[in-house]
């Protein structure tokens, strides 16, 4: 068993990690967000009408790249501002029976 000290050490020493990391990821929010802007995804979910379910790849399809992975990358984006209330997602099944 450790002594206080060392347990202290060690909440000390997880505190400090915990920190590291929301300082690391306090900038991604808003960098996503500013992308989502510059891209214009919120004008293109809009226009799609309200209650609208659009995948990824549907918004991708509308951007102007040849990026074979930008539904990829922007199914990515969309979930974590999912995450932060931003957006909200949903799943339904398609006519094919597969699930989105």
């Amino acid at each position: 068993m450790g002594s206080e000290a060392e347990v202290g050490n060690a909440m000390t020493e997880e505190t400090a990690c915990e920190f590291a990391l929301q300082l690391a990821s306090s900038s991604i929010l808003p960098m996503t967000l500013k992308a989502a802007i510059e891209l214009e995804l919120l004008e293109i979910m809009a226009k799609a009408g309200e209650g609208a379910q659009l995948t990824a790849a549907e918004i991708a399809a509308q951007l102007p790249t040849t990026n074979p992975d930008a539904p990829v990358m922007l199914d990515r984006m969309l979930r974590l501002l999912t995450c932060h209330a931003v957006l909200t997602a949903s799943t339904y099944t398609d006519d094919d029976g597969k699930g989105r």
